[in-house]
């Protein structure tokens, strides 16, 4: 993004992941994720660049169970989606948090050739798949997806239509506080006498 220009969806769609800590992210890029990528890796996010979709997901588990975090990775939509549902279930039964940032159609096509219907599909395998139609809410939508990978510890896919992604942003200029910071603090066993006070 230039300095003066407004801001488009997707630069405060790449704040909103960066927010929520993701240093890295696997990839493999279409007409309806690029954007995106484009203004994460901006952001210091180190891209790794796939030749698979199942790849790129496969790559996000071992991320997450290496490093005790959310995984996170990006496809296009239509057939980059359909891509995933080899390595889902095994992400599902795992119970791997991750976090897939998924293309969807335009919006205002009459007819787009990669367009299908991808939230059943995600859903079959038990992985949770939101779709993102309304640009305002995007960032806490985004933001309640990493809450819902890391409470309920499985994968979940968010499908945003890139025509929406390219608009120009007409949200609030501050994001909503990251997930982490809305997860319940750990405590030790026994209870510390501050929480005992407390309650």
């Amino acid at each position: 993004m230039s300095s003066g220009a407004k801001p488009r969806v997707y630069d405060i769609l790449a704040r909103a992941f960066s927010q929520e800590g993701v240093k890295t992210c696997f990839a493999l890029l279409g007409d309806a994720n690029m954007n995106w990528a484009a203004q994460l890796a901006a952001q210091g996010c180190r891209m790794v660049y796939v030749r698979h979709e199942h790849c790129a997901l496969a790559a996000a588990m071992a991320y997450a169970r290496k490093n005790a975090d959310v995984g996170v990775a990006t496809v296009t939509c239509g057939p980059g989606v359909t891509q995933l549902i080899t390595a889902l279930p095994a992400a599902v039964r795992a119970h791997l948090p991750l976090v897939v940032f998924a293309g969807e159609a335009p919006l205002k096509s009459g007819w787009y050739n990669q367009e299908l219907d991808q939230a059943p599909i995600i859903t079959a395998t038990g992985a949770a798949y939101h779709r993102l139609h309304l640009p305002e809410r995007m960032p806490v939508a985004v933001r309640d997806a990493f809450l819902q990978a890391r409470r309920e510890r499985r994968p979940v896919v968010i499908g945003i239509p890139f025509d929406l992604q390219n608009r120009p942003w007409e949200g609030p200029a501050t994001l909503p506080r990251p997930s982490r910071e809305l997860l319940p603090r750990p405590s030790p066993i026994p209870p510390h006498p501050d929480d005992v006070a407390g309650a």
